[in-house]
């Protein structure tokens, strides 16, 4: 009998990670990708994908709502779901994101899916558990892993934790791009600041499907690579002709100062840092990209040559 997944974020950069490794590794999986327009040219270009892709019009305020129309979409039951909120950079961003983030387990846990697999982020390492840390959209996910493991223990649910660190796609974002970059030069001088691509994301997302027992109870730390803000930009200057995306250091300073989410986070990359493992992580996916690999596959150095 076939099997469905639940893919949140799918035409986001996490969600659509998923669903390109679940299509490359051929799994045995129908995929309800959610969306908040199936309408859009994003949605339907996701649906070109592949046969097994339906479509799921959804917002993440009403998950019993995403529930049953994916039981319209597909006839086979949903066994696993991939759950991604991207909350505003704002006051209210993280206090939406953990109330998305817990209503989408409990629906999990009422609708009888199987496996939970939650992309959260890194916080310092083995410590990330008990590590809430003071910024904003750190916090809120931090709580969503407790929901989602305390509710577990009351069913069957299987769950897998990713956490990834500092996106390499930050760099491919204009001008918050341009900031991410620039903050990256200002704050953080004392230590590496760890990178993962998304795609890796959806590789480990997709193996936790496929082996679930394997990664049942998992909470797995998600990085590539690891540069000193030198070494990034050496590599920028040998991959790019322009460089490193960079903006006024007033211009970052500023931002720094008025966003809560941006200051202390770029205050943590300077004081904890993140804390994945990546020569382990290497091992179970030699495929892991170094910012390097990601620069060379990446569509970025031609359009910013």
């Amino acid at each position: 009998m076939s099997r469905a997944l639940l893919i949140t974020g799918a035409t986001g950069k996490q969600g659509g990670s998923v669903i390109r490794a679940l299509l490359a590794a051929n799994a045995d999986f129908d995929i309800l990708a959610v969306t908040r327009d199936s309408s859009s040219p994003s949605a339907k270009k996701l649906a070109e994908k592949s046969p097994r892709i339906s479509l799921v019009q959804g917002n993440l305020d009403d998950a019993d709502g995403i529930f049953d129309t994916a039981k319209v979409a597909s006839k086979a039951p949903i066994w696993g779901v991939f759950s991604v909120q991207t909350p505003a950079m704002n006051k209210t961003g993280p206090i939406i994101e953990e109330r998305q983030g817990k209503a989408l387990v409990d629906a999990a846990m009422k609708h009888g899916v199987q496996h939970f697999v939650y992309s959260s982020v890194d916080r310092s390492g083995a410590k990330s558990f008990e590590n809430a840390t003071n910024i904003p959209h750190f916090k809120s996910k931090h709580n969503i892993e407790h929901h989602l493991v305390k509710k577990s223990k009351e069913s069957a649910l299987g769950w897998t934790i990713l956490r990834p660190v500092a996106f390499m796609e930050n760099f491919d974002g204009g001008f918050l791009g341009k900031v991410f970059a620039t903050s990256w030069r200002l704050v953080v001088k004392s230590r590496p600041l760890q990178l993962v691509a998304t795609a890796d994301i959806g590789a480990f997302a997709a193996k936790a499907f496929m082996s679930p027992r394997e990664f049942n109870r998992k909470a797995i730390s998600l990085a590539g690579d690891e540069l000193t803000y030198k070494q990034m930009a050496a590599l920028y200057s040998k991959k790019i002709q322009s460089g490193v995306p960079a903006t006024w250091a007033l211009v970052a300073r500023l931002l720094l100062w008025i966003s809560e989410e941006m200051g202390t986070m770029f205050a943590f990359f300077e004081r904890e840092g993140y804390g994945a493992n990546i020569k382990e992580l290497r091992k179970d996916h030699p495929e892991l990209m170094t910012l390097e690999t990601w620069l060379d596959k990446s569509s970025f150095p031609k359009r910013n040559a």
